[in-house]
């Protein structure tokens, strides 16, 4: 498809625009500001192609002018497949739609049938899909569109595919055939669209199994009344045996209660034996260990009494290497000290040397920054002079041409008044005057003069004035209307005629320069820094340096920086002195001699008393329980252990012999066996009971069994038949999916290398793009990492969307009959693009734009700065006319 020219009427705010001569290939670049009807050419074309001219639908309303009661108009000029041809359609108010034909021969439609003529040549010759596709509207970036939907794509991958099928024949990889759509409507009365199946056809398997179960239940019926009657017979025998062993079994349970009940008691006697065993045992026990506590008691006593002879020997020794210590730390101290003293001196000499040196700093820092802030102070009063000349009311170059529109209708309105106004012819002798309202007329003899409504003329003493007949007014009241139009344009500038304004007009655009170079030398002044910023260092660092009554021993900034080196070199000295006279001091410091005097003497005042305290409690245990009541207790509890231990053994071996625990187990069996018999009996009379109502109830379920025999032979054979046919065309259907998405693969490689070659471009050679079965993207590999399409930066999406129509327009434009370029439309892109990509997708625009028609509609033009354009018009150029 070609477009040759657009031409918009009353479309929206668009009272007219027209686009002519466009050439066949190359970016067309049309720009306006916003909502100057950028989107508005756009929204046309789409309407005037894909829309009839008595549509009602809401795309079509929104094209209607804004409060003016006619229809919007698109003519369109272009050439689809062999057809060049001219539509013209009005919307909405006196609808109309003519299409004229001129190629490949001349044919002329109008109305419905222009409508009919149209859809024809596009639904033959034009994927709508397609361009729909390839018109990128303002805001949808979205790069994961799925080519393999398109038709135009499909038939130009299959022709890159050519000869892949049998008999060199083309694979075809369209995919709404009529045989495909007819088994997807038979496939759709059996399954669903993600392969379950349809509840029509699980309703036929339901059927059968219900009858089945049905006939399972019945059958089931009819085995259980069966057993019903062999059960009731066993069990009335079982309640005859039953009847007959129960007596015994109570006598056997009485029985074994009174020999558990003996065993029980003789297991009570042997464990309260145990428990006095077990005392004795601890009597005993604590007996020897009360002796063994008293001898531990004295050998402490007496090894306490050793260490502590041992340390007092020790402490003379300590006393007198503590006095030698205490003296060498005092003279070291003093020596420290006196260091400490000096570099506090030292430091007070370098304070004042640095506070010399800042002053020294600040006077030339002041001195710098007093130029800076004069010619600041010079420039700033040029600016205020400058601001103050500025004008109330600017003239601007808009107000100039609205005056020269605005006078030139005026003399229009003058020339068309004198041509349709009426003639007065005048004759008379030459020295007489005449004058036509207020000016004098050449008056050789004779004169023909124009006159309108009011005209007056002067002859003489004779004054006349012409008073046209009513409705006849003519012209006058178009040239009253423009004088008034011309004489309000000046008043609201403020100017007397035109040149006036033209003088302002250049006063103020000298004035508005002379502003920008001001600033501009304000701002190399400044350069970064802020002028209150400035000011402010300015006048902080004169007081500072004026701020001292002291004066400075040094002039100059060198000599306060040599007067600091000094003294900071004094310092330095001092500093290393101290340090020295510390290190020397530090481990006398410590006092080692002293501490471990301290330790010394602490240790043995704690083992003195250790001593005094182990020896008064050995005393004391003396005094109240001598050791040989220890002695006689520990004998008493031996004998008391060993009559306890020879009783324990007795009743434990007559335990033994009577085993309460198997006394205990056979009473419970015997219970257990006398509620068993009579539980089972009453089981066995509960359940003939029952059984016998069952047999009652069942009567004719052999007849019913019949009749589900039948129901469910009918079901099978209806299910059966629906199955056979449903694998049939799910078997048909998933052999021909097969087939078109082998087909797929086969022609997925002509997309993906046309993408990789314009992305290349752009993200680098490396760059690979991951495609979904309707080669769709999915991800983007850049230098080895993947990232999924919805977690790339606006700016790579809005990218990517270019990148795959440019591959598409490429594609669709490629078939069995050669080159067909096709359009590209692109509103507003580009807005999230970095500098240097913009440069790398305006070279792709070039290359688009040498075999295809690139249309760009934008506000910021600039933007594709590096695009060889073959057309480019504004907005407003095309409303005034076209061109």
């Amino acid at each position: 498809m070609k477009i040759h020219s657009i031409s918009l009427k009353n479309v929206r705010a668009v009272e007219h625009l027209e686009l002519t001569g466009i050439p066949d290939t190359g970016v067309m670049l049309i720009h306006g500001d916003n909502e100057a009807g950028k989107s508005t050419v756009l929204d046309a074309i789409d309407v005037v192609l894909n829309f009839k001219h008595s549509s009602g639908d809401s795309r079509v309303k929104v094209l209607a002018p804004v409060g003016r009661d006619v229809g919007p108009e698109v003519t369109l000029s272009a050439t689809v497949g062999p057809y060049t041809f001219t539509v013209r359609k009005v919307f909405l108010r006196k609808k109309r739609s003519e299409l004229t034909i001129t190629a490949p021969r001349r044919e002329q439609y109008t109305g419905r049938e222009a409508d009919d003529k149209l859809d024809v040549i596009l639904s033959e010759h034009l994927d709508t899909a397609l361009a729909s596709t390839l018109f990128l509207r303002q805001g949808e970036i979205d790069p994961g569109i799925a080519a393999a939907g398109i038709p135009s794509i499909t038939r130009a991958l299959d022709a890159g595919t050519h000869g892949a099928g049998e008999a060199g024949g083309a694979v075809s990889g369209t995919e709404d055939t009529e045989l495909m759509a007819r088994i997807d409507a038979e496939y759709q009365r059996y399954f669903t669209a993600k392969g379950g199946q349809k509840a029509s056809f699980t309703e036929l398997g339901k059927r059968r199994d219900a009858a089945a179960e049905k006939l399972s239940g019945l059958r089931a019926e009819v085995d259980r009344l069966a057993s019903f009657v062999d059960e009731v017979a066993r069990r009335e025998g079982e309640i005859s045996g039953i009847k007959a062993e129960l007596p015994d079994a109570v006598v056997e349970e009485a029985a074994r209660a009174e020999e558990a009940a003996a065993a029980k008691v003789l297991a009570e006697k042997a464990e309260a034996a145990k428990a006095e065993e077990k005392r004795a045992a601890l009597d005993h026990k604590r007996s020897t260990e009360d002796i063994e506590a008293r001898m531990a008691a004295r050998q402490r006593v007496e090894e306490l009494a050793r260490d502590a002879e041992k340390l007092g020997s020790g402490l003379d020794a300590a006393r007198e290497a503590v006095r030698e210590e205490a003296a060498k730390v005092g003279k070291l101290t003093a020596q420290r000290d006196a260091a400490k003293r000096k570099v506090v001196t030292v430091r007070e000499t370098v304070k004042a040397a640095e506070v010399a040196r800042q002053r020294a700093r600040s006077r030339v820092r002041a001195a710098e920054l007093a130029d800076v802030v004069a010619r600041l102070g010079a420039v700033d009063e040029e600016l205020s002079a400058l601001r103050a000349a500025q004008p109330i009311k600017a003239v601007a170059d808009s107000d100039i041409r609205a005056l020269e529109k605005a006078r030139e209708e005026l003399t229009l309105q003058r020339r068309l008044r004198d041509a349709a106004s009426a003639k007065l012819e005048v004759t008379g002798p030459e020295a007489a005057v005449v004058a036509l309202d207020g000016m004098d007329v050449e008056f050789p003899g004779s004169a023909t003069v124009g006159i309108h409504d009011g005209s007056t003329l002067a002859l003489g003493e004779f004054e006349v004035v012409y008073r046209a007949g009513q409705g006849s007014a003519g012209p006058g009241a178009d040239l009253d209307a423009a004088e008034r139009a011309y004489a309000e344009r000046l008043a609201a500038l403020g100017c007397g005629d035109i040149e006036e304004a033209r003088r302002r007009r250049d006063e103020h655009t000298e004035l508005a320069s002379s502003l920008q170079s001001t600033l501009r030398r304000r701002e190399d002044v400044l350069g970064t820094r802020d002028a209150d910023e400035l000011r402010a260092e300015h006048t902080r660092l004169s007081e500072q340096a004026a701020g001292s009554d002291v004066e400075d021993p040094c002039g100059t900034e060198e000599e306060a920086e040599a007067a600091l080196t000094r003294a900071q070199r004094h310092l330095d000295e001092a500093t290393d002195a101290l340090e020295h006279a510390e290190a020397v001091l530090a481990p006398w410091a410590e006092q080692k001699e002293a501490t471990a005097l301290a330790v010394l003497e602490a240790r043995a005042e704690s083992k003195a008393a250790e001593v005094s305290a182990a020896r008064a409690q050995l005393d004391a245990a003396e005094e109240k329980t001598p050791l040989a009541e220890l002695e006689s207790a520990q004998e008493a509890a031996k004998q008391a252990l060993d009559a306890a231990t020879a009783r324990c053994a007795e009743l434990v071996r007559q335990l033994a012999e009577a085993n309460p625990t198997l006394a205990a187990d056979l009473f419970e069996g015997a219970q257990v066996r006398v509620r068993n018999l009579r539980t089972r009996l009453a089981d066995a009379e509960r359940r003939v009971a029952e059984l016998t109502g069952r047999i009652e109830q069942a009567a004719g379920v052999a007849e019913q069994t019949d009749r589900a025999e039948a129901e469910l032979d009918a079901a099978v054979s209806e299910f059966e038949s629906a199955t056979r046919r449903a694998e049939a065309v799910r078997l048909l259907r998933e052999t021909m999916v097969r087939h078109r998405d082998e087909a797929r693969a086969r022609y997925a490689a002509p997309f993906a290398a046309a993408l990789n070659r314009y992305a290349s471009r752009v993200f680098g050679p490396d760059v690979e793009f991951t495609l979904g079965e309707s080669l769709d993207i999915e991800a983007r590999t850049l230098g080895g990492a993947t990232v999924s399409l919805d977690q790339l930066s606006g700016g790579a999406k809005e990218q990517l969307a270019l990148l795959v129509r440019f591959a598409i327009a490429e594609l669709a434009g490629t078939g069995q009959t050669g080159r067909t370029p096709v359009p590209v439309i692109v509103d507003d892109a580009l807005g999230a693009t970095d500098p240097n990509r913009l440069e790398l997708m305006n070279s792709l625009f070039n290359q688009v734009g040498r075999e295809s028609q690139v249309f760009v509609l934008t506000c910021f033009p600039r933007r594709f700065d590096w695009v060889n354009v073959a057309k480019v018009a504004s907005i407003s150029e095309l409303k005034q006319g076209g061109i």
